[in-house]
């Protein structure tokens, strides 16, 4: 028997194989919930290429709302009635989980398609100005910058004035004056102006946040001609980085303390607080404790780069080594903290060493006596001698008068009473250099929720919560701004 050899098909081979199924082949909605999936422009615009169904798809209004919503682009800001709004117009909600996705969808509030609401914010980014000003630094940079720069106003070695801190940013972002028509500003407004009573050149109330908002529009758009300006309190905007609209601010500046209670974006003005307490305070507290500790601040060429006086050098210690105490120091020595040389005395220092360039600073208990006169009780009875968390108590109990006597209006937070008392205390921000201090908002916390159960018919539990400044990896209040002027539009 014989074996042959196998014929091939007469068939073509391929008849015998299935039919292979594209991308154009997959249902509009998994081809929308594919392109949901980028966060690239970049790569939206190379897969809108492919195909026409491709371009219809990617360039749907559905894809770029999602893009606008993650990025968020087009929220709304609305500066007319000094509320900031924290991305919650119903175009920035999130598709309800199992409602269908649709590729036409309705476009944005503002009545512009999705994805010419991103190309718009995304270009005011780059020709918006932000300036965050204070008395000893302040901030700078186009919203589009990843980090401001700073420009040191105090001495010794101010790069400019109060008077000519706009013309330097501008400078110093390379912007000449023929340009300047093209783009917008952000200026926050400095803390000092936030009350309405006149304490002086630290605190000029109305009148003189009057002239300084005057005199910055007329610098602005009258002398460098920017083509629009918008200028926000810096408490607004602090509360704004947290994702906030209604609380506390505690600005520890370089000259002064402030406390802003906020509601639904708009400064209570009658209740702002203002107390003696500064940065510049604490940095000259600091020099005399590490000169009783034996520390030599004088300049020596292994701290590194240029000369500097030794008040300086101690600021630079106090920032990188302060610390407050969880509790109070004086229950925990049994003595007065302020007693320094018998603090000094003490057998069970715990040590903490910091370095500056190459030399090395070991703090003891100086590092924590520094920020207990931040909680000192003075006795006073002025306003401005108060310590920290009876400023902040009183400033909170004025706040919840006035919402009482209708001159503020308690926005989402509580209604009156002990309910908006424990929103806004639940709701405090500390901000400034000097609220840098490691273990701070635990103990502001803790000495509030004391203060709250010394009142009559309180809680047993105060609920007392205080947010850290922003550290570099967070938001600052810079970045408020630049979020600002991507939301509005510049």
């Amino acid at each position: 028997r014989s074996f042959h050899a196998a014929r091939p098909c007469a068939l073509p081979m391929c008849d015998l194989i299935e039919p292979s199924t594209t991308m154009d082949d997959l249902p509009e909605e998994c081809l929308v919930h594919i392109a949901c999936q980028l966060r690239s422009v970049r790569d939206l615009g190379a897969a809108a290429q492919a195909s026409k169904l491709f371009r219809d798809v990617f360039y749907s209004d559905f894809v770029w709302r999602a893009l606008c919503v993650a990025g968020k682009h087009g929220a709304s800001l609305d500066f007319s009635e000094n509320v900031l709004g924290s991305f919650s117009h119903p175009d920035a909600k999130p598709t309800a989980r199992g409602a269908a996705a649709g590729v036409e969808r309705q476009s944005s509030a503002s009545g512009q398609p999705w994805r010419e609401v991103y190309r718009t914010t995304s270009e005011s980014l780059s020709s918006t100005v932000c300036v965050d000003s204070g008395r000893g630094y302040a901030k700078y940079g186009l919203a589009s910058s990843r980090a401001p720069a700073v420009l040191q106003i105090c001495q010794p070695g101010q790069d400019c004035t109060p008077a000519s801190l706009l013309g330097t940013a501008l400078r110093r972002l390379g912007l000449r004056r023929a340009t300047l028509p093209a783009y917008s500003a952000i200026v926050s407004e400095p803390f000092k102006y936030a009350g309405d009573r006149d304490r002086g050149f630290s605190a000029p109330g109305r009148r003189g946040r009057e002239a300084w908002r005057a005199d910055t529009e007329q610098q602005l758009l009258h002398g460098f001609g920017v083509r629009r300006l918008a200028i926000v309190d810096s408490a607004s905007l602090c509360l704004f980085s947290h994702r906030l609209t209604s609380g506390v601010v505690v600005n520890i500046g370089f000259g002064k303390t402030f406390i802003v209670p906020v509601l639904g974006g708009s400064i209570v003005r009658s209740a702002v607080r203002y107390l003696e307490l500064s940065g510049m305070e604490l940095t000259q507290h600091m020099a005399n404790l590490l000169h009783h500790a034996g520390h030599d601040c004088s300049w020596r060429p292994e701290f590194g780069g240029d000369e500097i006086p030794p008040i300086t050098v101690a600021r630079n210690i106090k920032e990188a080594g302060l610390e407050a105490f969880p509790t109070s120091l004086h229950d925990h020595f049994g003595h007065s903290p302020l007693a320094i040389g018998q603090v000094l005395r003490r057998t069970d220092p715990p040590t903490k060493q910091v370095r500056f360039g190459g030399a090395t600073f070991e703090l003891g208990w100086e590092r924590f006596v520094c920020a207990e006169f931040v909680f000192h009780e003075t006795g006073g009875e002025d306003e401005g001698d108060l310590p920290l968390h009876r400023g902040v108590m009183q400033a909170v109990d004025a706040a919840v008068d006035a919402v009482a006597r209708g001159e503020a209006e308690a926005v989402a937070v509580g209604s009156s009473g002990d309910a908006l008392r424990s929103a806004l205390l639940r709701r405090i921000v500390l901000s400034g250099g000097s609220a840098n201090i490691a273990g701070l908002p635990e103990r502001l916390a803790h000495e509030l929720e004391a203060l709250r159960r010394q009142q009559p018919g309180s809680s047993a539990r105060a609920d007392a919560e205080a947010a850290p400044p922003p550290s570099p990896a967070r938001r600052s209040s810079h970045d408020a701004a630049a979020a600002a002027a991507e939301a509005a539009q510049a």
